[in-house]
């Protein structure tokens, strides 16, 4: 509760004590002379802790921006299959590795640390093209989409190199936009960006930003992924933690 002023010229300034974490604000006069009126503006600090759950910095030196995809509904297409034949022994099965993250640890809002088991993953044991999907609830508008995956680094533990020799099979990742969900193909129309391994950037950083060449509208966003066909060895494991 603050005072407001008594002419139409003073200028009354408040500062609040704590800071507060809400979606709308609302001024209720609840005293005036006369009749109401009232003039007001709200000005906030750059808030510099950590980011509340469902937002994220797209840098170190941005503000925290709303995450679309925060707890929202996923899909892929590789856990559809529990076996599948192989033309030779009749069946094969998925073999028992750590690499099967539910799809839905990709939208939980956790970025830090970046851990395999805190990631959701996607493999082509049983496809060839494996596809992970986010409903986002409503159609939008957008311009790009941030990644954050779990990448080969000194500080891996190294009981990890088995899961390092499935992502060195991988060879890119692509974004599309639909209105559509569970899709297993996508037109040239619905792509918004992609990063090979030759961007470096694939294995570089654990940080994808993908620009969409131009903005997509759409309700569904899918990260698909493809591999190196230049291996002896054609398995691969995307990891998708953020």
């Amino acid at each position: 509760v603050f005072a407001g002023n008594n002419d139409r010229d003073s200028e009354r300034i408040h500062f609040l004590n704590q800071p507060f974490f809400a979606r709308y604000v609302r001024l209720h006069p609840i005293e005036w002379h006369n009749h109401v009126s009232m003039r007001a503006a709200i000005l906030g600090c750059p808030h510099k802790g950590s980011c509340f759950p469902g937002y994220f910095r797209v840098n170190s030196e941005a503000q925290c921006i709303e995450n679309i995809a925060y707890k929202k509904q996923t899909w892929t297409n590789d856990r559809n299959r529990h076996h599948q034949k192989n033309g030779v022994d009749g069946f094969k099965f998925r073999s028992i590795r750590e690499t099967n993250g539910d799809p839905s640890l990709a939208v939980d809002g956790f970025e830090d640390p970046l851990e395999w088991s805190k990631c959701a993953t996607i493999d082509n044991y049983f496809v060839k093209k494996p596809v992970w999907m986010v409903d986002l609830g409503r159609q939008t508008n957008i311009a790009g989409v941030m990644l954050r995956t779990w990448h080969d680094n000194k500080e891996s533990n190294s009981s990890l190199s088995i899961y390092r020799n499935y992502l060195a099979n991988l060879d890119r990742y692509s974004v599309y936009v639909d209105y559509y969900p569970r899709r297993y193909r996508f037109q040239n129309t619905n792509l918004c960006s992609y990063i090979t391994r030759t961007d470096q950037a694939l294995t570089s950083s654990s940080r994808l930003h993908f620009q969409c060449q131009r903005p997509l509208h759409g309700r569904f966003v899918y990260i698909e992924a493809d591999g190196t066909s230049s291996h002896w060895n054609k398995l691969f494991t995307a990891v998708l933690c953020e």
